[in-house]
C-alpha cells in the first residue's frame, strides 16, 4: 500500500504547528511533567533562546498557563534519563547526554512545538534552560 503525505498549503505561510516559547514553574505530574503558572506561549523564529531571550525570561512574571512538556528525556538528570523507557539498556550512564535542566520546582523556559490539537495543550521541547532553583 502507497501512502502519499502533501504538504499542508496555508496562506499566511505560517506552520501548522508553530514554534513557542513559554517561561513558568516545573511541576511533575505522575510520569508527566509540565510547565505551571507559565507565560501565553508566544510564537517565535528560533528553536533556541537567544542571551537576549533569557534575559527577558528570567524576570518574567508568572503566568496561568498550564502546559504538558513532552520531549523531555534529553533534558532530565542521567537519573531521569535513563529510567526513561528504556534507554538504561542502550545507555550507558558515562555516555549519558542528559542536561538536567528539568527539575520540579524550577523556573524554567522553554522553547517547542506548540500542540494544541489536545488537551492539557502540549509543548514537544526543543530548547529548556533553567532560569533559577526555584519558581518563588
Amino acid at each position: 500500500m502507497l501512502v502519499a503525505v502533501a504538504a499542508q498549503e496555508r496562506e499566511d505561510n505560517t506552520p501548522p504547528v508553530p514554534l513557542v516559547k513559554s517561561v513558568g514553574c516545573v511541576e511533575k505530574d505522575g510520569d508527566a511533567w509540565f510547565l505551571t503558572r507559565a507565560t501565553e506561549p508566544e510564537v517565535t523564529e528560533y528553536p533556541f533562546p537567544s542571551a537576549a531571550e533569557l534575559e527577558d525570561a528570567g524576570s518574567a512574571a508568572p503566568g496561568s498557563s498550564r502546559l504538558q512538556l513532552i520531549g523531555v528525556t534529553d533534558f532530565l538528570d542521567v537519573n531521569g534519563l535513563l529510567a526513561s523507557f528504556d534507554r538504561a539498556e542502550h545507555t550507558a550512564r558515562e555516555s549519558a547526554n542528559a542536561t538536567g535542566a528539568i527539575a520540579e520546582g524550577r523556573k524554567l523556559a522553554v522553547k517547542g512545538l506548540y500542540i494544541t490539537s489536545v488537551e492539557p495543550h502540549r509543548v514537544n521541547l526543543t530548547s529548556a534552560m533553567a532560569l533559577a532553583d526555584t519558581c518563588n
